[in-house]
């Protein structure tokens, strides 16, 4: 490291701002000299005022423990002599750096000369792929002991170490990235200018070996795609008479936990495959269901040398399988076998426009942050898959522009992500993907489809919904904004003022730019009238002002003359739409013989403009279809955000029968799938689900495991007794009585509870309600308030030790909180979806068409089905055990509750009064006080 002195700053403060009046309580600093810490100093500062509540209870500093300490000022000469002429660090910069300058002005010091760096932004650049910037969260990724965050002796010794781990990777990275992010560093907080000027100098020239120079940059060496694999056949056929004899699987999973329902699925998973039958199999929580299918798709797969495709609906799943389960199944069989995972080509970053995106200039900060972070992860990824980076929000636009959307010509195509994806998928084994992936029109060019016949549908409950969005249609405004802000016009800075310029440079008439100028922004204008028409339009008859998100289900054989002008602005636009395309044809047409004079980075920008032309001319389609093409198979709908911005609108089109065309488009076409979920089943039937998914005429095999947990000895129910009724009119009582329960449930030391909501304005309620009860013991998370994305909420949930989780739609399936994570599960009402459910009631109202009952064909199943998701949040291990509290009482009351009782696991039911949960949660407490 160089002889520059860093200084790592940490202050506690009374507020977030100087400027109004806020203090340092608390600060500390560490000193690090040629790579290691050489000082440190402490001290707690007298704010000379008190020391808010929530301060206290943020950084355990109380008013009694600064009291007697002396005043800023009487440190601050210290404080100076510690920063001069030395590079301050902090973790997050403008607050400490704020405070800090401000108290040593105020002192009577001069400003601060100092060179700054941002661990956080730092942190952003050289560890990309982490999950989290906060000092807790980097602690955590690179095992680092924080003894008391929040506290500023703590916090400057852990930023002082991920600073020195910063440098280290700094340090390790080849000569072009350093080069990269010298060219971008200007426009980014930290002064690294001079760092990165001195690990330039001290750097070799000589690129180290397992990196490869593209362009500019600097990309992990490809390794040599395998061939495939070949297997002794003798083994193979070795395995095969398994399936009919019991001691042979016994003998092949001899190194496994004995599950009999396992042995079940692989049987009928292989029996499936061999009869060139599909099947459905609900296979309950605690089987080992992936291994359940991987075995049996493994043997297929080798024997007749063509993959086996597993589709999943979420990525947890996917690495699970691709981490995890494959590397049992090498543990299991005698040969190495080989697995994949497709995505979509947008997933993965496309070198040649990355290469051109990056010599632009740009003074966007998050653009500029992206890069860099992408200049550092390219040294390491091995997919090129975009998801792998924690980009900042800003950077999503950044990406649009350098993902991959048509196939790279020459050199570059062997080191294309999307390419060396698709190879990869054509010589394994098992093919991992996703629902909208397997059931897109591009599955076709990424799949090798020819000798693709052979699928496993994991996550099977959702499989129906994903096709109804896939072969569905929507138009928003956002998307129609962003495009046409990238276009932009000759006064602005986008892809039409670029492609004029392109047109001068090889002395073609722009004179056609000026009316695509003037057309642009009258398009702009009227695509901001018309959604704001549209966005007055639904929340007029939705007068519902506690939900921001607002449904309007479209009926146009009934419609008013309000929705006629709706019909005529989105005419308008239409209109509009189809004559810039017209312009841009002909424009295009005068460029044919002159291309091959371009530039590549020329052709690029052409191809930028091309590319927003061509999603305008398709939003025009979809935007006609949706306004005025009458079709009795599909529901429309609009959908908008009824707290923001007067133009945040989306309009939707699905089919209401998916179904049937997953049975032309998709189950026809393959020769065995079988789809497998924990829940296929409404009152030991698989017939709602067959009729669902459109395979009554295939007539698939059927197949239901149950659970090998003792819900007996490991479970027990609740339905209280005393609970008020739920009425649409007056909730209050409702949300009181929910609030009571839980905070009663919560006194209990160390529960974890997860309570599951039907609606975010119900959670929203009760968790203002609790939140202003004073004696509550345990930390409140709530979805959509307390901050954080649901994977978020869902890691601060399984670190603290007693709380209670607020969770809707999200956390009713897919999240897992093993052993001591979740004791208590609480279903706050019965899963039937709201009644202005757009797709839902459509699909009950084509049921009384048909003289069938709404309630009992749609309502009834699909609430069942997300009722027994939700159950299963509880036990997800043998040695789980828990509670269940269902707080609806209509599961006792109502005819259709019996439905909801035979859903429940087999275990005691108890219905208890509220004074007899007191009494038995303030015992269960006592020996723990």
């Amino acid at each position: 490291m160089n002889n520059q002195r860093y200084v790592v700053i940490d202050v506690e403060t009374t507020g977030n701002s100087p400027k109004k009046g806020d203090n340092i309580i608390q600060i500390a600093a560490v000193v690090i000299e040629n790579g290691q810490i050489t000082e440190r100093f402490s001290k707690y500062v007298n704010p000379n005022q008190p020391i808010p509540a929530f301060i206290e209870q943020l950084t355990g500093i109380t008013n009694e423990m600064v009291e007697n300490e002396e005043p800023f000022s009487a440190i601050a000469e210290h404080i100076y002599s510690l920063l001069h002429e030395s590079c301050f660090i902090a973790h997050n910069i403008h607050f400490d750096l704020g405070f800090v300058e401000h108290e040593l002005k105020r002192a009577g010091f001069p400003h601060l000369e100092s060179d700054v760096l941002d661990t956080v932004e730092l942190a952003r650049i050289v560890f990309p792929c982490f999950d989290g910037y906060k000092l807790t969260e980097l602690s955590e990724e690179l095992q680092l002991n924080h003894e008391n965050p929040h506290r500023a002796d703590s916090d400057a010794e852990v930023t002082a170490m991920i600073f020195l781990h910063i440098m280290s990777r700094l340090k390790a990275l080849p000569l072009p990235v350093l080069k990269g992010m010298r060219r971008l560093c200007w426009h980014l907080i930290s002064d690294m200018q001079p760092l990165l000027d001195m690990l330039i100098f001290e750097k070799d020239q000589h690129l180290e070996d397992g990196y490869m120079k593209v362009g500019s940059f600097v990309i992990k060496a490809p390794t040599e795609l395998p061939e495939e694999p070949m297997v002794d056949q003798e083994l193979l056929f070795d395995h095969q008479p398994i399936w009919e004899a019991e001691e042979g699987l016994d003998s092949l999973l001899s190194g496994l936990e004995n599950r009999r329902g396992q042995m079940l699925m692989m049987k009928e998973v292989w029996q499936a495959f061999a009869n060139r039958e599909h099947a459905l199999i609900e296979a309950a929580t605690g089987i080992g269901k992936t291994l359940g299918y991987l075995v049996p798709a493994t043997i297929h797969a080798k024997t007749t040398k063509n993959p086996v495709v597993i589709s999943t609906f979420t990525t947890l799943l996917q690495d699970q399988i691709l981490n995890k389960d494959i590397q049992l199944l090498e543990e299991i069989f005698p040969y190495k076998v080989t697995a994949a995972v497709l995505k979509g080509q947008s997933h993965y970053l496309c070198i040649d426009k990355f290469q051109h995106v990056l010599q632009e200039e740009d003074d966007n900060y998050d653009s500029v942050l992206a890069k860099a972070q992408i200049l550092v992860w390219l040294t390491d990824t091995n997919t090129g898959d975009l998801s792998e980076i924690n980009m900042p929000s800003g950077g999503k636009f950044l990406w649009e522009r350098i993902a991959r959307s048509h196939p790279v010509k020459g050199q570059l195509k062997e080191y294309c992500f999307y390419e060396r994806a698709k190879q990869k998928a054509k010589i394994a084994d098992i093919i991992i993907t996703n629902h909208a992936l397997l059931l897109s029109q591009e599955v076709n060019q990424g799949l090798p489809m020819e000798h693709t016949d052979t699928y496993i549908i994991d996550e099977a409950h959702h499989f129906e919904r994903v096709a109804g969005e896939q072969y569905g249609t929507r138009v928003d405004y956002v998307s129609l904004h962003k495009k046409l802000m990238q276009l932009g016009t000759l006064k602005q800075q986008g892809f039409l003022r670029k492609v004029e310029r392109l047109y001068r440079a090889v002395d073609i008439s722009s004179e056609s730019f000026f009316k695509l100028s003037e057309r642009l922004e009258c398009l702009l204008e009227e695509s901001d009238m018309f959604f704001t028409s549209v966005h007055s339009f639904v929340k007029r008859r939705k007068r519902n002002h506690t939900l921001n998100r607002l449904f309007y289900k479209v009926d146009q054989y009934s419609e008013t003359s309000s929705w006629y002008r709706l019909q005529e602005g989105a005419g308008r636009l239409c209109s509009m739409l189809v004559e810039l395309h017209q312009l841009f044809s002909e424009q295009i047409q005068q460029l044919d013989e002159k291309t091959t004079s371009f530039t590549s980075h020329q052709l690029f920008v052409l191809e930028e403009y091309r590319s927003c032309m061509a999603f305008l001319e398709e939003y025009e389609k979809k935007l006609g279809h949706l306004f005025f093409e009458n079709n009795e198979d599909e529901v429309v709908w609009i959908e908008i955000d009824a707290k923001g911005a007067k133009n945040a609108v989306t309009v939707y089109a699905q089919p209401l029968d998916a179904g049937e065309l997953l049975a032309d488009r998709f189950f026809t076409c393959k020769k065995s799938v079988v789809l497998t979920s924990a829940t296929l089943v409404v009152e030991n039937s698989f017939n709602y689900m067959i009729k669902k998914l459109g395979l009554r005429d295939f007539y698939p095999r059927t197949l239901q495991i149950e659970s090998p947990f003792s819900f007996e000895k490991r479970m027990e129910i609740i339905i209280p007794k005393e609970i008020s009724l739920i009425k649409n009119d007056d909730q209050q009582a409702y949300i009181d009585d929910i609030s009571r329960y839980i905070k009663t449930f919560s006194m209990k030391k160390n529960v974890k509870v997860l309570v599951l909501f039907t609606s975010h304005a119900m959670l929203r309620d009760v968790y203002h309600t609790l939140k202003n009860e004073a004696d509550l013991p345990c930390q409140i998370l709530a979805q959509g308030i307390t901050g954080g994305s649901p994977l978020k909420m869902m890691k601060s949930f399984k670190l603290l030790h007693h709380a209670v989780l607020l969770g809707t739609n999200h956390f009713w399936e897919g999240v897992d909180f093993p052993g001591d994570e979740l004791t208590m599960l609480i279903i706050a009402r019965l899963p039937f979806r709201p009644p202005d459910d757009p797709v839902e009631s459509a699909k009950c109202e084509r049921a009384k068409i048909k003289g069938e009952s709404p309630f009992q064909t749609v309502s009834l199943p699909e609430a069942v089905l997300t009722f027994r998701q939700g159950i299963g949040r509880l036990l997800r291990s043998a040695d789980d055990s828990g509670t269940v509290v269902i707080l609806d009482r209509r599961i006792r009351t109502s005819s259709y509750g019996k439905v909801f009782m035979k859903a429940l696991p087999k275990a005691s039911v108890l219905e208890p009064t509220f004074s007899e949960l007191e009494a038995k949660f303030s015992e269960e407490k006592k020996p723990h006080e």
